[in-house]
């Protein structure tokens, strides 16, 4: 029944332990997914719009420089002069601009002149920053280190929505990309819609699983700044965050797990072992308190109890028992004579001879003093009266060594018979079989006496 109870429990504990580990795993893939949806947060509020805001710091300084070298020109002595002479002698013009393109660094020079609203200028592309034009290789160096940021896209675009930069250069192939191509949500009406201020905005065209787009109208530039994050990205960022902290977590998990599992194991083992001591120990007292210290045998305790579990199987199954007790004769003269040490050692051979007359099933028991009393189940009166008279024989027979080499020794016996009557039991029993071996004792002793209802 332990077995099976600690089988039992030991089930309920694996079961419990998986279970608390399948919600402690469940709990941090939650726990992950929110770091994912932290990590689309995180990019939204604060990365793109950092991005996005040091773009328009790297082209608002180069704007304002050229703006800067615009003023210059139109406060040159040269340029007021031949506008006050007329405008006449373009090619002296044209040779002053092409001198000061390269001192700053220009890609083209030009004026449009108010008096006459004619426009003169040099050979380049002009990128849309009044009185002068950009050097196209500057420019190119501004926005190209952002293409070392792998999935961050760069694009500018006129009010239009025509794309007139971008950092993938496929998009500027003819026909030239629009705005409104380039995702699935209509681009110009947000544009329109939305209040772009100095810090820009974040929009999701494609929704949550889409890309982030960080937005800012360029006033020197008259174009719009747009920073996307893209949609592989965003993924591949927020897959990663997913996979640390599902590892992270669960190599903790189990970790923790294991090292609970193991104190709880060895624990267990620990109780186990407690267990299975004290069950030891008190298997040991229970043989203590019911064994006669001096012979080995039961005593009164334990003989009483085993008599009352003969008597439940007999009123069970209607079979004979018997009981026996026995009183050895003139002992007190024996520790007057030989001292009681001695005595001690009658007792244990009367012991031993008594065991050797009896069969294993047989109970024997030393009720106290010279006492002895034997449990025979399965046995009737004439079957038990014919083991007494055996084992009386074998004590008047025997020869004790020693200082009691000339001791001889007897015994009187009492035999009752325990049947199915409702009113038999212990008591009732022992007191049929002491009145027998008192009757003995008043014939004579060395006798076997029976009970009155044995005698019926």
């Amino acid at each position: 029944m332990r077995r099976r109870t600690g089988a039992r429990s030991t089930r309920v504990f694996v079961i419990l332990s998986v279970a608390v580990l399948v919600g402690f795993l469940t709990l941090t893939a939650s726990h992950a997914l929110q770091n994912g949806r932290r990590i689309r947060q995180l990019i939204s509020e604060r990365e793109l719009p950092s991005i996005g805001l040091a773009v328009a710091a790297n082209l608002d300084r180069t704007a304002a420089h050229y703006h800067r070298v615009g003023e210059e020109l139109l406060r040159d002595g040269f340029l007021r002069d031949w506008i006050l002479d007329g405008e006449r002698n373009e090619q002296k013009l044209r040779a002053f601009m092409e001198e000061i393109r390269p001192r700053h660094n220009m890609l083209d020079a030009s004026i449009v002149s108010d008096r006459t609203e004619t426009y003169y200028g040099t050979d380049g592309r002009f990128l849309g920053v009044r009185g002068a034009g950009i050097d196209a290789t500057e420019f190119s160096q501004t926005m190209h280190s952002y293409d070392d940021h792998p999935g961050i896209v760069v694009y500018m675009a006129r009010p239009d929505g025509q794309l007139v930069y971008a950092t993938d250069r496929s998009l500027l192939v003819q026909p030239v990309k629009h705005l409104d191509e380039l995702w699935d949500g209509a681009m110009m009406p947000r544009l329109q819609r939305s209040e772009l201020g100095s810090r820009g905005v974040v929009v999701q065209p494609e929704g949550i699983h889409g890309p982030l787009l960080w937005l800012r109208y360029m006033e020197p530039w008259n174009t719009y700044l747009i920073v996307e994050h893209t949609r592989e990205l965003l993924t591949a960022r927020t897959r990663n965050e997913v996979l640390r902290t599902l590892i992270t977590s669960g190599l903790l998990a189990t970790s923790l797990y294991a090292i609970a599992l193991i104190t709880i194991l060895k624990a267990r083992r620990r109780i186990a072992d407690q267990a299975a001591e004290l069950e030891d120990k008190n298997r040991r007292l229970n043989h203590l308190a019911g064994t006669d210290m001096l012979t080995g045998l039961y005593n009164r305790l334990r003989f009483t109890e085993l008599v009352g579990q003969e008597l439940a199987r007999v009123k069970r199954t209607g079979e004979e028992s018997s009981m026996v007790i026995l009183d050895l004769d003139h002992f007190k003269d024996v520790n007057d004579r030989y001292g009681h040490p001695n005595g001690d050692l009658v007792l244990c051979e009367i012991a031993a001879i008594v065991r050797d007359q009896i069969r294993k099933t047989d109970i024997l028991a030393r009720f106290g003093g010279e006492e002895f009393s034997v449990l025979l189940p399965g046995t009737s009166a004439k079957g038990t009266r014919q083991v007494a008279e055996k084992i009386r024989q074998a004590i008047e027979q025997h020869r004790f060594s020693g200082a009691m080499q000339d001791l001889r020794m007897t015994a009187s016996f009492g035999i009752a018979q325990l049947d199915a009557h409702e009113s038999t039991c212990f008591e009732s029993a022992y007191h049929e079989a002491d009145e027998a071996l008192y009757r003995a004792k008043r014939n004579g002793r060395n006798q076997v006496g029976l009970s009155a209802r044995v005698l019926e």
